[in-house]
């Protein structure tokens, strides 16, 4: 365990309740074994889990490419999912339930075959996993490349839903969340209904 903290730069395990060694745990190049994993969050709590994925998977959706709805969409269900499962699982006292889904996701998100990835400056194609194709997203809002992401073999990801055990406070916050314009059929910045401009009111008469 004192060399995994050394790879993760953390100076012990109650280092983990912060969302920078969260971080550091997903998006680590090597792989996790469950058991080690396990040893990671023990000091964590259920509810201290639940925020820091929430934030993380908030964050890693800001990143997704503009052209991807249907990805962000299935994230943003994941989200809901998640955040909804630790309530009942917490109910259920089933602590070890909750960091098993943890690890799902991270073996999930750190696939190095899951999502097709086109550098446009000559054409190449390369499988990246879903944390490198974010990554390179970042770079290229930074101006450092161009890449085109097809992430219709990423979504295999199982999930059920548990909005039963999403509370009323949680419910209105995940739905303003969820109520990004690239999910919407208006275009933000010049609305147009059945061809007729919003502005002008011709959708009234």
């Amino acid at each position: 365990m004192e060399n995994w903290l050394k790879k993760l730069e953390m100076d012990s395990l109650a280092d983990m309740n912060y969302l920078d060694a969260f971080c550091a745990v997903m998006e680590l190049d090597d792989p996790v074994p469950e058991d080690v994993f396990f040893r990671l969050f023990s000091e964590v709590t259920e509810e201290e889990i639940r925020e820091m994925m929430d934030q993380y998977l908030e964050e890693i959706m800001s990143g997704i490419s503009d052209d991807c709805i249907e990805f962000y969409s299935y994230l943003s269900s994941y989200r809901r999912s998640f955040k909804g499962l630790v309530n009942y699982l917490i109910r259920e006292e089933r602590r070890d339930r909750v960091v098993g889904e943890l690890f799902r996701f991270r073996e999930w998100y750190r696939d190095p075959e899951s999502v097709l990835c086109t550098d446009l400056k000559d054409e190449r194609e390369f499988a990246a996993s879903i944390c490198e194709s974010l990554i390179l997203g970042r770079m290229e809002k930074l101006a450092e490349g161009n890449y085109r992401f097809d992430y219709s073999g990423a979504m295999g990801l199982d999930f059920d839903e548990y909005e039963e055990y999403i509370d009323d406070e949680e419910e209105d916050y995940l739905d303003m969340e969820d109520d990004d314009p690239r999910l919407t059929l208006i275009d933000p910045e010049n609305p147009v209904i059945d061809g007729e401009d919003y502005e002008k009111g011709e959708y009234l008469q």
